[in-house]
């Protein structure tokens, strides 16, 4: 059955880039695996990012929740590894040990798929006419949901002007066949000496 839009916005997180590739449309986006683990140790502490050692780590309901574990290869949104590596569970151990003295009893550890584009930025605009892309949030899409939508819906409805600063993450910035390396979703940059 074929059904007709007048608007469709792709928002399918790491199965965008193969669902506008069905339909002719090329964007440099690579879905990569991340992971997390859940610790059940009791954690009163702040909610940290280490930069150096690429592992964040809040409070949780069961006691500690750190994350990272990004792994910079692409992977297939359809078969990947949805437990999370030993390798990461010993890092951020280690990581949570040294920075915070919490020695975790982890509970549970899992991993996830996230979206990168060249930049770090996310791709929110048209694509072609009439379809519209929100993805490639390096991780961070669900804290930013609230505003895509608002930014997509003025989009789509041909708000003038649209939301500002939404033309910074015009897809059009690039051609849809950039390589480029995945990094980790958070990153601090200094415009100082190194």
């Amino acid at each position: 059955m074929t059904r007709r839009f007048d608007a469709v916005v792709v928002a399918a997180g790491a199965h965008t880039k193969r669902l506008l590739a069905d339909a002719g449309v090329r964007v440099p986006l690579k879905p990569y695996r991340v992971q997390a683990l859940v610790s059940g140790r009791a954690y009163d502490g702040p909610m940290w990012y280490d930069a150096s050692a690429g592992v964040y780590a809040r409070p949780h309901p069961a006691g500690l929740l750190a994350g990272d574990g990004t792994v910079p290869v692409e992977a297939d949104p359809d078969e990947w590894a949805r437990d999370a590596d030993d390798w990461f569970r010993d890092d951020a151990g280690a990581v949570l040990r040294d920075r915070a003295g919490h020695d975790p009893a982890v509970e549970r550890a899992w991993a996830g798929l996230c979206t990168a584009t060249p930049d770090g930025d996310p791709l929110l605009g048209a694509v072609a006419p009439g379809v519209y892309v929100a993805a490639g949030w390096q991780g961070h899409g669900f804290m930013r949901a609230p505003a895509t939508g608002e930014a997509v819906a003025a989009l789509v409805l041909g708000d003038e002007p649209p939301v500002p600063g939404v033309e910074a993450f015009d897809p059009e910035r690039f051609d849809g066949d950039e390589e480029f390396e995945i990094s980790e979703g958070m990153t601090v940059e200094t415009d100082g000496p190194d």
